[in-house]
């Protein structure tokens, strides 16, 4: 209820580009401490401004509508992705987290279920959303990709050298059984196999609509992959593939 709400702050904050506490309470039918409470967590994703009584609209340069409609599209399933992988971390550990939608639902997820992490991420968005989180945060340094604020290049890579973790949460934007996981960009590649080399486990988190396809850059094979982390509308043709060559893979259910 509480994510359903604030989307529909956001959206209204698109038509009205103001909004106040009072009458959102109003509107929403809950306390004016909870649409603070909303507020609050709006702004630390960098969706909008508080102001006295109320909240405004941030510039969408900020982030680049293409990468706010990704974060909607397959929302059910990332959640469910996150919530699974969520399972493989505990208290203490070093975490990688790579850039993109899913991994930005794992770290939404991870917020107040753990009193101490160290979380390296190359994500301007997650930096935002763990801002606040209390634990040692390191934002890896590079080239700002304009789309989603994510950080590439040789800096980063150069950076994800000196760090030891324990677990890396990938994303990829395409998996296929004959070239194993891919990403449109080649220096997003390097990064994600920095990341890979950085960390004991390595773990990829992408929806099942990324299954059977590959995209231009290859960044690591099946088998260079702890686990594999999608939703229960994975093909069952490829999870039977995964199956027979030993290929470790969990299938998330969304809440119903």
């Amino acid at each position: 209820m509480s994510e359903e709400r604030r989307r529909e702050i956001v959206a209204l904050l698109e038509v009205e580009h103001r909004v106040r506490v009072e009458e959102l309470a109003q509107r929403f039918d809950v306390s004016e401490v909870t649409i603070r409470k909303d507020l609050t967590e709006l702004e630390a994703r960098g969706l909008l401004q508080r102001t006295h009584g109320g909240a405004v609209l941030v510039h969408k340069s900020r982030f680049n509508p293409s990468f706010l409609e990704k974060l909607e599209l397959h929302a059910a399933e990332k959640h469910a992705i996150a919530c699974a992988a969520l399972e493989h971390i505990r208290e203490g550990d070093a975490l990688i987290l790579d850039a993109g939608s899913t991994t930005l639902a794992l770290a939404r997820v991870m917020r107040g279920q753990f009193r101490h992490l160290t979380v390296i991420t190359s994500s301007v968005p997650i930096a935002l959303e763990l801002a606040h989180a209390g634990w040692d945060l390191i934002l890896v340094g590079g080239q700002v990709r304009e789309h989603s604020l994510a950080l590439i290049g040789p800096v980063a890579v150069n950076t994800l050298a000196s760090f030891h973790a324990d677990k890396a949460f990938l994303g990829a934007t395409g998996v296929t059984l004959s070239d194993g996981y891919s990403t449109p960009n080649p220096l997003d590649a390097q990064l994600k196999q920095a990341m890979m080399r950085a960390a004991n486990e390595r773990y990829v988190l992408t929806d099942s609509s990324k299954l059977g396809h590959g995209v231009l850059a290859n960044y690591a094979r099946l088998e260079d992959i702890t686990l594999l982390i999608t939703d229960a509308n994975a093909p069952a043709d490829f999870i039977a593939a995964l199956q027979q060559r030993g290929i470790a893979y969990k299938l998330a259910r969304p809440a119903p």
